[in-house]
């Protein structure tokens, strides 16, 4: 069955609109109002009509500079949207980077690197509480109307724990928080890109690297999330803590944005 949430979209990977989720006072997150995604370098002229037509005027890059630098983004009629680059760092993406370039003198280390994946994820919601309390300040200040798309370079670990946080933040229960963030393991061909990824790294590292090794660069895993509610658990005491404390969402706040991303 073909979840109505993923959108195929030519040149953008893990495009999900997060509509459709109910929250505990019985409504639901309106289609149509929050995607989210990776990133947007290589959109065609069909992705950029497509991006327009479904409204959305706001984009919140997570990405670093350097990410940037390498896929850069140049706006293109008829999307052109305010653009919002807020850099949400993570240990992982750096490892990741400096691990491509040590692999002529070393094996692919598979077990490193799920576990740099399961550290960042830990990381992440407390050491860049300022950049993902600026995302809930551009989700509630933004005057104008229209959809936000907020992605990262694959879109499911920045993005992912984002994601996360704004759902519990309208009242979705952990079940249905859960389901969205592992929705990444149906939205990208998990064996299409890690063969790929495979053969390009055998080649750099000029031995046979196995694709299994490499599925927490392109999906993700329960344990992900577990650790980064986790790690606010330990930080904040409650989910309810944090988004108070570290995201300034005040009930003033929170009422704001409900209100632009919850059915009446």
């Amino acid at each position: 069955m073909i979840n109505p949430r993923i959108h195929r979209l030519d040149g953008v990977q893990n495009f999900r609109d997060m509509g459709g989720y109910v929250a505990a006072n019985g409504q639901s997150i309106r289609y149509g109002s929050l995607f989210r995604s990776g990133h947007l370098s290589h959109t065609t002229t069909p992705c950029r009509e497509a991006l327009a037509a479904k409204g959305i005027l706001h984009v919140i890059d997570f990405r670093s500079d350097a990410e940037k630098s390498r896929n850069p983004v140049a706006w293109q009629t008829p999307f052109t949207p305010s653009y919002h680059s807020l850099s949400i760092g993570g240990n992982a993406a750096a490892w990741v980077q400096e691990l491509f370039e040590k692999l002529k003198n070393s094996d692919f280390p598979g077990e490193e690197l799920r576990a740099q994946f399961l550290l960042a994820f830990r990381t992440i919601p407390i050491e860049n509480r300022s950049g993902l309390k600026a995302f809930f300040t551009c989700l509630t200040d933004e005057k104008t109307n229209g959809a936000v798309l907020f992605h990262c370079t694959a879109g499911k670990d920045r993005t992912g724990i984002a994601g996360a946080l704004v759902m519990a933040a309208l009242g979705i229960d952990p079940d249905q928080i859960m389901e969205d963030f592992l929705l990444t393991n149906t939205a990208v061909d998990l064996d299409q890109k890690t063969a790929e990824i495979a053969e390009r790294l055998s080649i750099k590292a000029e031995r046979s690297i196995n694709p299994k090794d490499l599925l927490p660069l392109v999906g993700v895993e329960a344990d992900f999330l577990h650790n980064a509610f986790q790690a606010i658990q330990n930080h904040s005491g409650s989910m309810e803590n944090y988004l108070h404390t570290e995201m300034g969402l005040t009930e003033n706040r929170l009422q704001m944005l409900k209100g632009k991303f919850l059915s009446d």
